[in-house]
């Protein structure tokens, strides 16, 4: 094989992997009622951000930062601020769930969500930020459901105590 032949074969590889990543952007961003993600699924939502736009087509992602630990569904970046694993989102029984596994918390169209809180319930739209960053996440449902609240909701029941307490002398 000459040198001409081995920088053709070079220039083909490289045109037909480009070409293939620009398909797959235009399958993950395509709109309309039709939507679908990079692998052909149906998503069920989307995260949108200044740089990307994510389908959601799992019913449950990790989102945080990529580690040698392990990687996450979302990646967003390198930040300190932001966990390896900082937040969950889950779609159960005509809802989507939040869980907050990072140390900072997030907010939740402004509301704090501590770590370890019980899950949360996500409006259909709402806007989700990392503290002490400038990073957002619009999510977005794309399940037509009306029983799904365009307010979000704590999850764990409130329970209201009636103490009986009998004071023994």
């Amino acid at each position: 094989m000459s040198n001409d032949d081995a920088w053709a074969l070079l220039s083909l590889k490289s045109t037909s992997a480009s070409s293939m990543k620009s398909n797959a952007k235009q399958d993950i961003i395509r709109n309309g009622n039709g939507q679908r993600s990079a692998n052909g699924e149906n998503p069920i939502a989307k995260l949108e951000t200044k740089e990307f736009e994510y389908m959601i087509t799992q019913k449950r992602i990790v989102i945080g930062r990529n580690s040698n630990k392990g990687d996450v569904d979302v990646n967003m970046g390198n930040s300190t601020f932001i966990s390896r694993k900082h937040i969950e989102i889950y779609y159960q029984g005509g809802y989507f769930y939040m869980i907050c596994n990072g140390k900072n918390g997030v907010f939740v169209d402004g509301a704090f969500q501590r770590k370890s809180a019980p899950p949360f319930i996500l409006p259909r739209t709402c806007v989700i930020r990392f503290p002490s960053t400038n990073i957002k996440l619009v999510f977005q449902s794309m399940i037509e459901d009306s029983s799904q609240s365009n307010n979000c909701n704590n999850v764990s029941s409130k329970k209201q105590f009636t103490t009986n307490q009998r004071h023994h002398t």
